[in-house]
């Protein structure tokens, strides 16, 4: 019994051996040289109120005008488009690629609720800013008494 209870510390010993060369395989490994960004490019965007709009910002550096389509009705937002690659084609070694480009598309739904027909956009310096007139509901109603 007692051979059976040493070679159970041998093989114990042995695993932890073995555990230990390969974490410091891992922690020894050389990173990749080159990082990817993730494969869908999704667009920030700012959504803020004020008295009388809500207004929405995006950041769209390199997406052309004609690349995106805006939809506005009383609750939501969507914006969908296509970032271009304009690099031209030839070989290159990269060792960082981050930069996405590809379709992309957003839906929020808006704070409050707004008037399609009331929307102004404007797109500079690669941020897109829509500002949509809020509904103006009067809560307030008069009632006649019938006699």
């Amino acid at each position: 019994m007692p051979e059976l209870k040493q070679h159970l510390f041998d093989d114990i010993t042995s695993i932890q051996r073995q555990m230990e060369r390969l974490l410091s395989h891992f922690a020894n490994a050389k990173q990749p040289t080159v990082r990817f960004s993730p494969h869908v490019w999704v667009p920030a965007i700012d959504v803020y109120e004020t008295e009388e709009d809500v207004v929405i910002r995006v950041e769209l550096a390199g997406v052309r005008e004609e690349d995106m389509d805006i939809s506005v009705d009383r609750d939501h937002f969507i914006l969908r488009g296509q970032r271009r690659d304009t690099t031209p084609p030839k070989r290159r070694t990269y060792y960082q690629m981050e930069i996405s480009c590809g379709p992309f598309e957003r839906i929020v739904n808006l704070p409050s609720p707004v008037d399609p027909d009331g929307a102004q956009a404007s797109y500079r310096d690669g941020f897109l800013e829509i500002c949509l007139p809020k509904v103006k509901v009067d809560l307030t109603q008069t009632l006649r008494i019938k006699p």
